[in-house]
């Protein structure tokens, strides 16, 4: 079955139609960088992230800062000195940010050179998964009340991030063949995507929307809440709860859950709204009973009486420690057994 189609545009969409190329995010960091609003406007026309194309300049006015001089002028040696100045788990992100930059005069013909182009940086570490506890979910839901559990409950079982739920707008939902489909407009890389959200969760929120418009309001002051609000109330209510967890990792248990569901990594890499695979494969805790029950389905082998004239050897450890070579680069405790 095909999602419903969502015609018109929510609220939080329409402010976004009328955002003008000429006003540049983060336009009030990089000012003395040569030909950093050109850049910034290619990056506009390319559809990147208001959030990215402020953080771009942001660090370019941290390079500056740095070497005292225009980064359009720096060296290879001057980028790389750059990365000295931080911490190792910094250095991945800080390259990330400028390097584009230098990729992109380079190509443009505005320097003949790219000091950037052998700049490296430590690999990314494994995410660990991190989800809820099942019990902690029940727990934290049901002491929960009004929009603040609508909330939980949205991270939980539509895997919506803090800004997804901040943004939504009461026309984002949409019912359709018996499933509630949403239309999120407002996403990380402000990528549109549908999901959706199961029938029973619907009915408890429906209760607490507005009859349009933006569906949450803020409890002190006037207008939407944001994300951090969204975040910080969430995150201060599972703590009074006695569970030492997020908000983000009920979207964890939401990626777990929906890969112990579908088994169909692709489909959960939708409903995530995640661009690449590896990053929802971090979502997807495997437990260990499904490894567990895995192995115990291999097909087994007959230890019975040999046949065809072949025959079984004991296993002699004496012996096979006589057969293993001794260096210094053995552990004294090695049984000499290939792993």
């Amino acid at each position: 079955m095909d999602a419903p189609q969502f015609a018109g545009a929510s609220p939080s969409k329409t402010m976004d139609s009328t955002h003008v190329m000429s006003s540049i995010p983060g336009s009030q960091y990089g000012l003395k960088v040569k030909h950093l609003d050109d850049h910034c406007r290619w990056m506009m026309r390319a559809g990147r992230a208001d959030t990215t194309i402020k953080k771009r300049r942001m660090y370019l006015q941290y390079l500056a800062d740095f070497l005292g001089k225009d980064p359009f002028r720096a060296t290879e040696a001057n980028l790389e000195r750059y990365q000295d100045s931080l911490n190792r788990d910094q250095i991945r992100y800080a390259t990330a940010m400028i390097t584009p930059y230098y990729n992109w005069i380079h190509a443009k013909g505005l320097r003949p050179d790219n000091p950037a182009a052998l700049l490296v940086s430590p690999k990314s570490k494994r995410g660990i998964p991190r989800p809820i506890d099942d019990q902690d979910l029940e727990h934290v839901v049901r002491m929960a009340s009004g929009q603040l559990r609508c909330w939980l409950l949205l991270a939980a079982y539509a895997g919506l991030r803090a800004k997804e739920i901040a943004y939504l707008c009461v026309e984002d939902f949409q019912g359709f063949d018996g499933y509630m489909f949403i239309h999120l407009h407002r996403t990380k890389g402000e990528v549109e995507r549908v999901t959706a959200l199961p029938m029973w969760v619907w009915r408890v929120i429906e209760i607490s929307l507005p009859p349009s418009g933006p569906c949450w309001y803020r409890q002190r002051g006037t207008g939407p809440v944001t994300p951090q609000q969204v975040s910080q109330y969430s995150n201060d209510h599972i703590h009074k709860c006695g569970v030492q967890k997020t908000l983000h990792t009920l979207r964890h248990w939401a990626g777990t859950r929906g890969g112990e569901t579908t088994e169909n990594l692709r489909v959960v890499q939708d409903f995530l709204g995640h661009a690449k695979p590896e990053t929802t494969a971090v979502y997807t805790f495997v437990r260990p009973t499904r490894i567990a029950v895995m192995v115990e389905q291999f097909p087994r082998i007959d230890l019975g009486e040999p046949t065809g004239g072949a025959t079984l050897v004991a296993f002699d450890s004496a012996a096979a420690d006589d057969r293993v070579p001794r260096g210094d680069n053995m552990d004294s405790g090695d049984s000499g057994v290939a792993a």
